[in-house]
């Protein structure tokens, strides 16, 4: 009994875990895209200004 209680925590764990990282790579492409999109507006503002 406390063998199976003890390996359905496991199991939890490496679910979280597995999460966790599911997580982690999701805010790591946000935050590229949001260094994309600063990136992006610096170029507007600067076409904008030789524009006008």
């Amino acid at each position: 009994m406390l063998d199976n209680l003890i390996d359905e925590y496991c199991d939890q764990v490496a679910n979280k875990e597995s999460e966790i990282q599911r997580l982690v790579d999701e805010v790591t492409r946000l935050k590229s895209r949001v260094q994309e999109f600063k990136v992006l507006r610096e170029e507007l503002q600067k076409q904008f200004q030789e524009a006008s």
